[in-house]
C-alpha cells in the first residue's frame, strides 16, 4: 500500500476534486445519472447544507501513483445520537476504483477518525444521513437510476464486505407497473378506495402551489409524527431547515396533482409526495446546465414514464385502516392520467411490515435491494 496515500481534504481545490470524482468513476456507466453540479456542491458546504447544523463530516481522498482514485466522508450526526441513544457514526460519499487496497485505506481512515472522537461503530453508506442516500445497491444494476435514489458501482458491496463491514439491514425499492395493476386489480382497489373513504370520511386534497410554504409546514409536521423509530431502522426526524431546503430544491419539478394530503374534515391525517422522474431528462446533461438544457424541462416532460414516490405517511391513529393502500392506488391513477406508466417507492425497510404489506397487496414488487453496512471500530 506504499503507493496509496489517504489525506484529509483541505482547501477549495481539493474539495473540488472530492466533489467531482463520481464523474470519473461513472464515466462509462450507462445507468448512472449525474446530479446537477450546482446543487450537488451545496451538499458539501457546511454553511449551506442544514445537515451540518446538527452533524459534521471530515472528507478524505485517496491517491494512487499521484492520481485521485477514491473518496470517503467520516460523518457524525448528533440528531441520530439523541434519537437512538447509541455511539454509532457513519461513513458516506464513498466512491472508489475497483481496488480493495484503496477501499480499505479509505474506510480504515474514516473508522480511525470516528473512533478517535468517541464512537464505537461505523455504519453506512449514509450520504450524509438516512434521510438522503442510504445503503449500498447490491442488485439490479441495469434498472433505471430513479430520481432521489441511490446508485453505485456493482463492485462496491464486495469492497465493503472485504473491508470488514457487515450487512445489518436490507432496504427495498418497490416497483409498481401501473397499467398491469389497473388491469389485474383496478376493480378491487377501486372498491377498497370507496369503502375506506366512506368508512373514515377521508378526502384527498392536491397541493396548492400558491400555498406552497403552508403545505411544507403541514407535511413537515405530518411526516415527523407518522415516521418513528418503531418500524424505521435508522430513522431521524427532519429538522425544519432540512425539510425547507429539500422542498425548495424540488419545487421547480413538482406537479401539484402528485402531492396529496389525506384529510378527515379539516384534520390532515396522511400525505404523499411524488415527483416525475426527471432523471429521465437529466441523464443526458451529465450534471451540467448547458445553455438551453433547461428547455428540456418543458419539451420532454411529457415523455417521462416513471413516478417517484418519495415519501408517504399516515398518522399512527389512522394506520392499519387501509388508508395507505388507497393513497398508493390514488397516486398511481393520477400518475397514469399524466402518462406515467410505472412508479418506484423507496426505501422500504425489510422488517417494516405495516408499510411493506400494503405495497405488496396492491401489486408492488421488489426490484432493487440496498444493504446498510456496519462494523465495530
Amino acid at each position: 500500500m506504499s503507493d496509496i496515500v489517504v489525506r484529509k481534504v483541505t482547501g477549495t481545490p481539493e474539495m473540488k476534486k472530492f466533489i467531482m470524482l463520481p464523474w470519473k468513476i461513472y464515466r462509462d456507466d450507462k445507468i448512472w445519472v449525474a446530479p446537477l453540479i450546482s446543487q450537488y456542491k451545496k451538499m458539501f458546504d457546511k454553511k449551506k447544507n442544514p445537515f451540518f447544523l446538527h452533524g459534521d463530516a471530515e472528507f478524505f481522498i485517496a491517491e494512487k501513483n499521484g492520481e485521485i482514485v477514491g473518496r470517503v466522508a467520516a460523518i457524525t450526526n448528533q440528531l441520530h445520537t439523541e434519537t437512538w441513544k447509541d455511539k454509532v457514526a457513519f461513513f458516506g460519499f464513498f466512491e472508489c476504483i475497483n481496488d480493495q487496497e484503496v477501499a480499505n485505506a479509505l474506510l480504515d481512515t474514516a473508522a480511525k477518525h470516528l473512533k478517535s472522537i468517541g464512537y464505537d461503530q461505523m455504519r453506512g453508506p449514509a450520504s450524509p444521513s438516512s434521510n438522503e442516500d442510504y445503503g449500498v445497491l447490491i442488485d439490479n444494476f441495469t434498472g433505471q437510476h430513479v430520481l432521489l435514489s441511490t446508485y453505485n458501482a456493482p463492485y462496491y458491496y464486495d469492497l465493503y464486505q472485504k473491508s470488514g463491514l457487515v450487512g445489518i439491514k436490507k432496504l427495498f425499492a418497490i416497483k409498481f407497473p401501473g397499467l398491469l395493476i389497473r388491469e389485474k386489480s383496478g376493480e378491487r382497489l377501486g372498491r377498497l378506495r370507496t369503502a375506506v373513504m366512506e368508512r373514515t370520511g377521508i378526502t384527498f386534497e392536491s397541493l396548492n402551489m400558491n400555498k406552497f410554504k403552508e403545505a411544507v409546514t403541514t407535511f413537515k409536521g405530518l411526516f415527523n409524527e407518522a415516521w418513528t423509530t418503531e418500524n424505521n431502522h435508522g430513522w431521524v426526524p427532519l429538522t425544519d431547515a432540512e425539510f425547507d431546503a429539500i422542498t425548495a430544491d424540488l419545487k421547480a419539478i413538482t406537479w401539484p396533482d402528485l402531492v396529496m394530503l389525506a384529510k378527515v374534515g379539516d384534520k390532515v391525517v396522511g400525505g404523499v409526495i411524488c415527483l416525475p422522474d426527471y432523471n429521465e431528462i437529466f441523464k443526458s446533461w451529465r450534471g451540467k446546465l448547458f445553455p438551453f438544457n433547461w428547455i428540456d424541462m418543458f419539451t420532454k416532460k411529457k415523455k417521462i414514464e416513471c413516478l417517484r414516490i418519495v415519501i408517504l405517511g399516515v398518522l399512527p391513529e389512522y394506520q392499519k385502516k387501509g388508508l395507505d393502500a388507497i393513497m398508493y392506488y390514488e397516486i398511481l391513477e393520477r400518475g397514469l392520467a399524466k402518462g406515467l406508466v410505472w412508479a418506484e417507492a423507496s426505501y422500504i425497510v425489510e422488517d417494516n411490515m405495516p408499510m411493506f404489506k400494503p405495497l405488496m397487496n396492491i401489486g408492488g414488487e421488489i426490484y432493487k435491494t440496498y444493504m446498510v453496512m456496519e462494523k465495530n471500530i
